[in-house]
């Protein structure tokens, strides 16, 4: 699946590229199944998408696989257009995007799993990078979850010894 960066910019613009989402009542009934089986057929249909999985947790975690011709979210529309404008046909390609407040300073991590042509190729082996990327992301914010929560109570201990 190739486009031009005018192509591109122009169903961001419109919004003409599919959006989905799925969401999780928690980490523990995360499905990606029905995530893979909607990239399969949106991929094998060539079209671009944003689709998420939203783990509803006290701060949500977002997991997003999208298309796009460089790693940064669709959303980014007018960052988009300042780099691809008049670009020439290239290659499409699915990006992996986690967001959450923890993840990383900017909140956001983005990297590419595939071409689409590769995906389409040999989804398994992609469909197994993205959720080995997906539960590391997951793996660090909970980490940084717990660093939190345990600075937090030092804090709270330092306050409480202090006003004894």
């Amino acid at each position: 699946m190739e486009m031009t960066g005018n192509d591109f910019i122009e169903v961001l613009t419109e919004e003409t590229y599919t959006k989905k989402t799925f969401e999780a009542a928690d980490q523990a009934t995360i499905a990606l199944d029905d995530l893979f089986a909607f990239v399969e057929k949106a991929t094998a249909e060539n079209q671009l998408f944003s689709a998420e999985v939203l783990i509803n947790e006290e701060e949500p975690i977002s997991l997003r696989l999208e298309t796009s011709l460089i790693n940064l979210p669709i959303r980014y529309t007018n960052a988009i257009r300042k780099i691809v404008i008049n670009d020439p046909e290239t290659e499409v390609s699915l990006y992996m995007i986690v967001e959450h407040p923890l993840v990383t300073k900017s909140h956001l991590i983005i990297k590419k799993a595939a071409s689409v042509q590769s995906f389409l190729d040999d989804s398994a082996s992609v469909e197994e990078k993205i959720a080995s990327f997906f539960n590391e992301q997951i793996e660090i914010i909970n980490q940084n979850k717990i660093a939190a929560d345990a600075e937090e109570n030092s804090v709270d201990q330092a306050e409480h010894d202090e006003s004894n």
